[in-house]
Order: C-alpha cells, then structure tokens, then sequence
C-alpha cells in the first residue's frame, strides 16, 4: 500500500505516490500521479519526474501536463523543465492549448517562462479557433503580444479548403489579423463557383487579412488551368487588390487584363462581386474563340442584374 508523500524542495513542491530521496546525489525522484508546483504557481503533472536539485533540472517523463498561470497548457510525452533558467523544453508528440483557444503541435516545443515566448525548430502545425490550419517548418510565439511567427516555407489550408503558401507570416492571435509575404494561393473550384476544369489562383507580393477584409500589393489572379511555365490565357495584374467581406466585393486598383501575358485593357479601377454572390450585376469570365475565317477572337461579358426578375448580358467581341 503506497500513500500520497508531499516533498518540499528548493524550488518545487512536489507529490507523489512514491517519493525517493538520493542525498548522496542531491536528487529526488517521484513516481505515480506526480505532481510538480514551482514558487510561481506553474503546474508539471506527469507519472514520473526526477528533480537534480544541483542543477536544478526536472525531468518529467509519461502524460506530462504543464500549466501556466495563465491558463495556457502544454502536454507531452517527455519534458525538462530548467528551473535556473526558467525553460521548459517537451519532445515527443507536443501539443500547446493557448488560452485563446489556438493549438499549437510539434515534436519539440521550447517555452522560455521569462521572455514570455514559446518556439520550436521543428515542422509544427497551428491551428486556429476556425479550424484554418498552418503548416510551418519553425516558429514564434510572443505570448503577452500575442504574436504568432514564422519563416521559410509556410502552408495554409483554410476551412474553403483554399491553400496558401507564404514565405514569411505573423498573425495576431488576439486581435485576429495575418500578415503574410511571396504568397501564392489555390483556391477551391466548388467554392469559387467553377468547374474541375479551372484553376482559380493567385500570387501576390504580400497579404494583410483581417475578419471583414483582406489586402493584397501587386498582385496577379487566373481561373485558366495551369499549362507549366507557359502564360495562362488571361489574368488580371494590379497595384493592389482588396476583399470586402462584409459588402462581398473585390476591388481593384491599376488593373491590366492580359491575354496570353499581353496587356489588352486598363482600369484605374475596378470591381465585381466575391464568389459566393450567386446573382449580382458586374463582369463575367473572359470568353475566347478561334476560327479560320475570322482568326482570334476575345470577348468580356457584362451581366446586368436588373431586377430580381430580370438580366441582361452584354458581351463586346474583339477579333
């Protein structure tokens, strides 16, 4: 029959089943339903922990639960936690719950206790409150500014099932915002209303995307199918493009229609409805034809919602 042993070290509190006391080697070494409490009021629960008082290192092996004061927890299989230096580090199928509801996964996760800042050098996945999940190869974690970083090659995979590939992201956690750089994306055919046939896709300088908006700089969209490093059929190319999510209208400013990479017309402004308007008055998808009596051939629709009842389309052909 064991009994719950409570033992007060330097630096932890710790309870157990089983407690060990090696005086020879200044350690302490606790078994079953251990449970580790530091001065600050930071939690280790785990099954096994050996505490070097010397150095002041804590190894906690089997269903490790660390808990902070405030309120985000880390699990793992394995976790040092340096108390000198007020580090912990867990290997082995890691997983941080941030108190905002955000998930963070790794193989390794160092958390800095000090400086506040949680990070890993390994490939880790973040997933949001959404369900939006971000591949990323390292990472950053400011916890006060609430502050999440990344560099290199970076993957996001949306709940449109849309995917994103950035070379440089931060988001804001708290205030839901991304800020991201070198982005091209693929967007969902079902969802942007097409067929298997198209590949509605994009790439642009950098992203700014908040709940209501999103802003892209320089940037170049397609629906025409990918044909290797040759020009699509047509694209539209602008000094910045902007997503009202609210009104469900993208925006254009300095636009270029381009047709096989040849620009054909300009726009110093321009806009049309999201995809997920099903009827609303603007420009359709380019049309193309080709024929042995009048050569190429190019034409822009124009759809007319005139009531609810009602439309007209007006389509001007070039040959």
């Amino acid at each position: 029959v064991f009994f719950s042993i409570n033992l007060h070290a330097d630096e932890f509190n710790i309870s157990a089943v089983e407690v060990t006391v090696d005086k020879q080697n200044n350690i302490i070494i606790g078994k079953g339903s251990v449970e580790a409490t530091d001065k600050q009021g930071n939690i280790i629960k785990s099954d096994n922990v050996i505490y070097k008082k010397s150095i002041e290192l804590l190894r906690a092996e089997g269903s490790v639960e660390f808990l902070d004061l405030k309120g985000n927890v880390l699990i793992s299989d394995l976790a040092l936690y340096d108390k000198k230096n007020n580090t912990i580090t867990t290997y082995k199928n890691s997983e941080l719950t941030l108190k905002e509801g955000y998930k963070l996964t790794s193989n390794k996760i160092f958390y800095d206790n000090g400086k506040r800042v949680i990070s890993s050098d390994q490939d880790s996945i973040f997933t949001d409150i959404d369900g939006n999940v971000v591949q990323v190869t390292m990472f950053q974690y400011q916890l006060d500014k609430n502050l999440f970083s990344s560099v290199g090659k970076i993957k996001i995979v949306d709940t449109n099932n849309n995917k994103y590939i950035f070379k440089e992201l931060h988001v804001d956690t708290k205030k839901k915002e991304m800020i991201g750089s070198d982005v091209s994306a693929v967007l969902d055919q079902e969802n942007f209303g097409l067929t298997k046939k198209n590949e509605p896709r994009f790439v642009a300088n950098d992203v700014f995307m908040s709940e209501s908006k999103s802003n892209f700089s320089k940037g170049v969209f397609t629906v025409c199918q990918q044909r290797g490093d040759r020009c699509p059929p047509w694209s539209i190319q602008a000094k910045k493009i902007s997503h009202d999510k609210v009104k469900k209208t993208i925006y254009y400013e300095n636009a270029i229609l381009k047709v096989y990479g040849m620009p054909i017309f300009y726009f110093p402004r321009f806009l049309h409805p999201d995809p997920t308007v099903k009827r609303s008055s603007g420009f359709l998808s380019p049309i193309f034809t080709n024929s042995t009596t009048v050569g190429a051939g190019f034409g822009l629709p124009y759809y007319w919602a005139i009531s609810h009842d009602k439309d007209f389309t007006f389509t001007p052909k070039f040959y």
